[in-house]
């Protein structure tokens, strides 16, 4: 019975590290398509749910701003990216920042703020400097429908996934 047990501890502590940023990933690139709820409200509340499980603390739903930060939107008609003039580097560069710093609640409870400063310059990296690329697309089929999805949103959101959950696991 405790090598099961240990071999499902051990398959739940790499299932957050890789299979959740997957999943994240393809959220974020199925979510940029059709249904931008996705985005912008189950990927945060993947977060929240996770720093909960994790940190026992009710103060970890300040997570759920990130879904303020993902509906601000960067397009050419955004207020944010006629701000920056139609900077994309600085644009998403603040989507980013914004993110990185609804993660802030983490540090404050467990004190870990090198991973979560290390984390932090990556999510505005990822955002600044390859969030508005095109890197082409790939096709999914998900609840009957074959959507096509863009290869940046999955890169930016399992990256973005990995990152975050770094902060609320390490």
């Amino acid at each position: 019975m405790n090598k099961i047990k240990l071999w499902v501890s051990n398959f739940l502590k790499s299932f957050k590290l890789s299979g959740l940023p997957a999943i994240l990933g393809l959220l974020g690139a199925y979510g940029g398509q059709e249904n931008k709820w996705i985005r912008r409200i189950i990927i945060p509340l993947i977060f929240t749910i996770c720093a909960l499980i994790e940190l026992k603390s009710l103060c970890v739903i300040l997570l759920m701003t990130i879904s303020g930060w993902l509906s601000l939107g960067y397009g050419e008609t955004s207020v944010l990216r006629k701000f920056w003039k139609g900077n994309n580097i600085l644009t998403r560069g603040t989507i980013g920042t914004l993110i990185s710093l609804s993660f802030i609640i983490v540090p404050i409870l467990k004190g870990t703020w090198l991973i979560y400063l290390l984390a932090s310059i990556g999510i505005i990296l990822v955002w600044s400097l390859v969030s508005w690329r095109g890197f082409g697309s790939f096709k999914v089929k998900l609840f009957g429908k074959e959507l096509e999805c863009l290869k940046v949103d999955f890169l930016v959101y399992s990256s973005t996934g990995l990152l975050g959950l770094l902060i609320i696991y390490k």
